[in-house]
């Protein structure tokens, strides 16, 4: 992701990783989300399809 995917006119770069497991899952709580991943082969059931 080069540009703002709200506008995209800004330029975005890239100004930390998060890469501890527990920050991560701590990030995802506060936010609502399930910090745990889904197992393996259950994310196109789940109807997540990302971009390659």
């Amino acid at each position: 992701m080069q540009r703002c995917p709200n506008c995209g006119a800004g330029e975005l770069k890239i100004i930390a990783a998060v890469l501890e497991r527990p920050v991560i899952e701590k990030i995802l709580s506060y936010l609502g989300l399930d910090p745990q991943p889904l197992p393996k082969g259950q994310v196109r059931e789940a109807g997540l399809h990302f971009a390659a």
